[in-house]
């Protein structure tokens, strides 16, 4: 028997709304030119590419001067840790959590063997970082801190204005990854003590492939690619104008009703997590539960291999995850969760749940009678 698919794996990516992908078949079609052309059509392409920039800036509440575009928050990420830390050795610090995404974690890896020192900040049960440990940790030495928005695997919402704040008063660079905090969260950046911030457009129904960097002082940046002029020569390479475009139209149609649709989306997230916890019994919510994002639960189904029951709840047609996309294929439990106290055991009976603004809350009933239903089975 075939299933109507119940999609609620978005903090992995989201489907491009109908409009975004109207945008960027318009430029993979008649307005295909290159930026950088001279010509009139890479005058059009340039326009285009402007006026998605000018989208893109006022979403996050920044001038589009500050605004470069890249090809994922990885690439985002790395950026801003590449720019803090190059040529400065065994005298640079970087401090960050145990609960960032993997593309942070790495880039904390490659620089620990190129002789940076790397700290990372421990999270409480609630997944909350210690901001005393932070601020002790900081010395004259630190180059970078860094500390995640919001959570992708938990959806817990980090104290950065805080962070920021602190590290401004000592003169430290801050990143944050903002991945699955922008078009969830109404922010402007430019009121934020945020030196970089990261993220991408595939997290809120743009394209894949298109992601952002918002520097404070963009003669901060350095690239991590070489080449020519594009994006004022920090991130050479000819633009993903389709991309670019679809995310700007994304940015824009999220803009003008972000207050709402996070109502919405929080709804569904309540109603969901409400009648899960209610029919079936051993569960419970990981994380913080007042400081979250507006879509995200991170639910540990007590005495249920979790794994199993991603396949079980796949079958039948619902999407869902046990961590973040990065890391899904590895054998070992969330670090996320290890990180915030749960046993390996905990980690492995917790599946993460995203919604987006095209779920109904008919999805949610029949997921949650698919979910009771599956656990029962599994149980038996």
């Amino acid at each position: 028997m075939e299933h109507r698919e119940i999609y609620l794996d978005n903090n992995a990516t989201t489907k491009p709304l109908p409009q975004v992908r109207e945008e960027v078949y318009k430029i993979l079609g008649d307005e295909f030119g290159n930026p950088s052309s001279a010509h009139s059509t890479g005058e059009r392409a340039r326009r285009h590419l402007e006026r998605a920039r000018e989208k893109v800036a006022a979403l996050i509440g920044s001038s589009p001067a500050r605004i470069t575009f890249t090809s994922s928050g990885t690439e985002s990420n790395n950026m801003a840790f590449y720019s803090s830390t190059r040529d400065k050795g065994k005298k640079c610090r970087v401090i960050t959590t145990t609960v960032e995404h993997s593309s942070i974690r790495k880039m904390c890896s490659y620089l620990c063997i190129n002789d940076v020192e790397i700290r990372l900040i421990k999270v409480g049960p609630n997944g909350i970082v210690d901001l005393d440990e932070l601020r002790k940790t900081m010395n004259g030495n630190t180059s970078l801190v860094s500390v995640q928005w919001v959570n992708n695997e938990t959806g817990v919402i980090q104290p950065v204005v805080e962070v920021g704040e602190m590290c401004l008063e000592r003169g430290v660079p801050f990143h944050t990854d903002a991945a699955q905090a922008v078009g969830k969260i109404e922010m402007k950046a430019e009121d934020l003590p945020f030196d970089f911030l990261s993220f991408t457009g595939h997290k809120f129904h743009g394209p894949q492939g298109t992601g952002v960097i918002y520097a404070r002082d963009k003669f901060l940046l350095v690239p991590i690619m070489f080449g020519g002029f594009q994006e004022e020569g920090f991130r050479p390479g000819t633009e993903n104008l389709p991309g670019i475009v679809g995310l700007g139209k994304a940015s824009e149609l999220r803009k003008n009703d972000l207050t709402l649709l996070a109502a919405y989306m929080k709804e569904l997230r309540d109603r969901f997590e409400a009648m899960v916890l209610d029919f079936v019994p051993g569960t419970m919510v990981n994380g913080d539960t007042k400081n979250r994002v507006c879509n995200t639960t991170n639910i540990m189904f007590g005495g249920i291999d979790g794994r199993r029951l991603v396949r079980e709840l796949d079958g039948a047609g619902v999407r869902c995850s046990q961590s973040s996309a990065c890391t899904n294929f590895e054998v070992s439990p969330s670090y996320v969760l290890c990180s915030m106290g749960l046993t390996e055991s905990e980690a492995y009976s917790s599946i993460r749940f995203s919604f987006s603004v095209e779920n109904t809350f008919d999805e949610v009933d029949k997921a949650v009678h698919l979910i009771r239903d599956i656990c029962e089975r599994l149980r038996v």
